[in-house]
């Protein structure tokens, strides 16, 4: 618990959109966050009446290389854990699983699941996951950035790690 306390802060500060941590309570193994308004993004995915879903997953790609430059993975990275406010903006919830890394193999391993929940849950949404990533590339400021703690691999990097993830998984479908 206190280890996502630290991360949200970590995340907040850096400008990174997630929700606001506003109380830990250690007695009570609680933590207080922010209401997110919005939608999870499996939701909105499955929403027949949007159509033009790829600039919302360009802001996704955006803000999934935004948390990795801080040097945190998310560890479950899925639809339901990407909010979509009203005005299109991206929320990342749910640090329960995320860990602060400077492995190139993390962050390859990150992007992979929410890969295949997109081709899994949203088989109808063909090219989501070229979107995303044209949106992690798109946000890279210049290679390697440095974190607190060492050196993140660059975008261009963790998505040819992200390659070669694939390239290891036996069952495609």
């Amino acid at each position: 618990m206190l280890a996502e306390a630290r991360i949200l802060l970590r995340l907040h500060r850096s400008g990174l959109p997630v929700p606001a941590l506003l109380d830990a309570d250690v007695d009570e193994d609680r933590l207080v966050l922010e209401h997110v308004d919005g939608r999870p993004l499996i939701e909105v995915l499955r929403d027949t009446a949007v159509t033009d879903v790829e600039p919302l997953l360009h802001a996704v790609g955006r803000a999934v290389r935004h948390l990795h430059a801080q040097a945190v993975t998310h560890g479950d990275l899925s639809t339901n854990n990407i909010m979509i406010r009203d005005n299109g903006s991206v929320v990342l919830i749910d640090f329960g699983l995320a860990s602060i890394e400077y492995d190139l193999e993390r962050y390859g391993i990150d992007l992979h699941v929410l890969d295949e929940v997109l081709g899994a849950s949203h088989p109808d949404r063909p090219g989501a996951m070229a979107a995303l990533e044209a949106g992690y590339l798109d946000s890279e400021h210049a290679g390697e950035a440095e974190a607190p703690g060492g050196m993140v691999p660059s975008a261009a990097d963790v998505l040819g790690r992200l390659s070669q993830v694939r390239s290891r998984v036996r069952y495609h479908g």
